[in-house]
C-alpha cells in the first residue's frame, strides 16, 4: 500500500496533542540544532498556491512558524511526534514519525 506524505502528515495532525512530550534535544543531530531552533510541531497547514503549483506545508512550533520547501529531505523522527528545526525563518530539518 502507498503512503503519500500528505495522508501521513493529516494522521499526524489529527494526534499529535495525544503523545507524551519526550526530551527531544537529546536525539536531534548537531546538523539540525543550535540549541534553541528545534521544537515539536504545533500545527500544520496547507498552503495553496494561487495559480499552478503544488501546495506547500506550513509548520509551526514555540520557534516560529515556517514554509517547508518541497526539496527539503525529511528525517525520521524518534518519538512518534513530527518535530521541525527553525533558523530565522528557514527550516533546517524536519522529522516526522515512520510510516506505519
Amino acid at each position: 500500500m502507498k503512503v503519500s506524505l500528505t495522508a501521513v502528515l493529516s494522521v499526524f495532525a489529527a494526534t499529535a496533542f495525544l503523545c507524551v512530550p519526550a526530551r527531544a534535544h537529546s536525539w536531534y543531530p548537531k546538523e539540525c540544532c543550535s540549541g534553541n531552533d528545534c521544537a515539536p510541531v504545533e500545527k500544520v497547514a496547507w498552503l495553496m498556491p494561487a495559480g499552478k503549483g503544488l501546495p506547500q506545508l506550513v509548520v509551526t512550533s514555540k520557534i516560529g512558524t515556517a514554509i517547508v520547501p518541497h526539496d527539503l529531505p525529511v528525517r525520521e523522527s524518534k518519538d512518534g511526534r513530527m518535530h521541525v528545526c527553525i533558523q530565522d525563518v528557514w527550516v533546517v530539518c524536519l522529522f516526522i514519525p515512520p510510516p506505519m
